[in-house]
């Protein structure tokens, strides 16, 4: 395979340049599937559980601690032997040496250099790399957790891996310590003391108020730069006023920014940090295909909300509940129009979501139904059913956590987190949803009613959970229902009410 250089600047999450970087790589796009390599997925750590494990440290005054493996897919061996063209400006002189050309884009074509260990760009080494650090951290003790695998757990520590980022939580700053140092044999890392900033989100814990916040000031300012938004633009009080729709036949964009690269940086946003615009940028992302004007102005007003709370994030105090509950809402046909209702599209409802522990968000979606619901009803029991699909997975994490940690909660919230009467059980979940209907629909024991039989059996997987006491849906109104900002355009007073709920702010 060829080589190539690569060459990129790292910031801080508050955009500071950090470092310089350059790396060797090898270009993958040249092996072929079946003879250079067969499988090639690598798990990373879902943001849900990095939040609630965060959750959990600030509540019980865990040591936390970041740890960065330096140059880690080269630490990693080889599954199929692999050749190297000579880098350019460089060549192979007659000792057999790798010696530098005096002319830099000089091509060595007589010599190959075979590689002894995993080199970016291959396009098994993520895997080849996690495959080496999950068998380390097992030969260390830990147990992997069988819901997510980068989660792996020990009666002193767990650690989360995100690649070659991990996160440490223990009791004793010493019990990590020796986790380090026992790790650092085997592996090259690099202790970065406790976390901060982790995957370009800043992290800060106050341990007198047990508060957490995380922000991405720095992606802001790139959005901001990147649509030439300054500080004397107007900022906006929400982040969306209306549905959007196709525009085939209206005015072409105006502005040069790069639409796909502003939707993919605010998906990043609102996935991470920002879940008060989640609804905006799905309903923008959609068009990037082939924005128009409108979809262009859709995207501004986003940004330009973003520039009146650029400082703001998730603000979060978790209390002592120790339960994960969620908040689930439908907007039924939301997007029909006269003018679009030939285009299916229209019709759809959207489902909007939000799992909370210990009072504060840790998953949430705002998304398009798939399927065309009938009824209002019909609409909340489909985004009921694809939100217990997070729900439950993020209980079996939970559960693994208790069963294999160190981490045991109390009986009741108000024990003391030192006192003596600990379980390790989950509490049963409370789904909060709006809608009668959908709740007597989910709870009842025969559910083919002549109005509600056609629903596909897919949509009932959760009742068994709801009959073994594990789930329990309790009616709220829907003006407390934190999931209505994931699905319809609010006014100022309501979405500031809800952002308040969810955000801290």
């Amino acid at each position: 395979m060829s080589s190539i250089w690569s060459y990129r600047w790292k910031r801080l999450p508050n955009g500071v340049l950090s470092k310089y970087k350059s790396r060797l790589c090898v270009n993958g796009k040249e092996q072929s599937f079946g003879r250079d390599y067969w499988e090639t997925y690598a798990p990373v750590a879902a943001w849900p559980t990095i939040r609630l494990l965060l959750y959990l440290s600030t509540i019980l005054n865990l040591h936390t601690r970041q740890v960065d493996y330096t140059s880690a897919f080269p630490q990693a061996d080889l599954d199929v032997p692999v050749y190297m063209r000579v880098p350019q400006g460089w060549y192979v002189d007659s000792s057999g040496k790798l010696a530098q050309h005096n002319n830099s884009k000089y091509q060595d074509t007589t010599h190959y250099l075979k590689l002894k260990k995993n080199l970016y760009g291959c396009k098994q080494a993520a895997r080849n790399w996690f495959k080496m650090l999950s068998a380390g951290l097992r030969a260390e003790g830990f147990i992997q957790s069988t819901t997510d695998s980068c989660l792996f757990l020990r009666n002193d520590c767990i650690i989360v891996v995100y690649v070659d980022d991990c996160l440490f939580f223990a009791p004793t700053a010493s019990t990590t310590d020796s986790v380090i140092t026992a790790l650092s044999k085997n592996f090259k890392l690099k202790d970065e003391g406790d976390v901060s900033a982790f995957l370009g989100v800043q992290i800060r814990k106050h341990p007198v108020s047990k508060t957490i916040s995380f922000t991405q000031p720095g992606l802001i300012d790139q959005l901001l730069r990147d649509l030439r938004v300054t500080e004397a633009s107007v900022g906006k009080d929400t982040p969306v006023d209306s549905i959007l729709h196709p525009d085939p036949d209206g005015p072409e964009r105006t502005e040069s920014w790069n639409y796909r690269s502003a939707i993919g940086k605010l998906n990043y946003l609102a996935n991470h940090t920002r879940p008060d615009i989640s609804m905006a940028v799905h309903q923008c992302a959609r068009f990037c295909t082939a924005p128009k004007a409108l979809h262009e102005l859709a995207v501004k007003r986003i940004v330009r909300y973003l520039l009146a709370t650029k400082t703001q994030g998730l603000l979060l105090r978790p209390n002592r509940s120790f339960t994960l509950d969620m908040f689930v809402d439908a907007d039924f046909a939301g997007r029909w129009h006269k003018e679009f209702s030939h285009l299916r599209e229209s019709v759809l409802s959207r489902t909007g979501y939000v799992v909370t522990f210990c009072g504060c968000p840790i998953s949430w979606a705002s998304k398009l139904q798939s399927e065309i619901a009938l009824s209002t009803t019909e609409s909340e029991y489909i985004a009921l059913s694809t939100a217990t699909r997070e729900l439950l997975p993020l209980r079996r994490v939970l559960h693994d956590i208790l069963t294999h940690s160190f981490i045991h909660l109390p009986t009741h919230t108000s024990d003391s987190i030192h006192s003596s009467s600990f379980c390790s059980t989950i509490r049963p979940s409370t789904i909060f949803e709006d809608n009668s209907a959908c709740i007597v629909l989910a709870t009842s024991e025969s559910n083919f009613k002549p109005r509600t039989k056609h629903i596909s059996l897919k949509f009932h997987h959760f009742q068994d959970q709801i009959r073994s006491g594990n789930l329990r849906i309790l009616k709220v109104e829907s003006a407390e229902n934190w999931a209505d900002i994931f699905t319809k355009p609010l006014g100022r007073l309501k979405f500031e009410y809800l952002r308040r709920l969810i955000m801290g702010w």
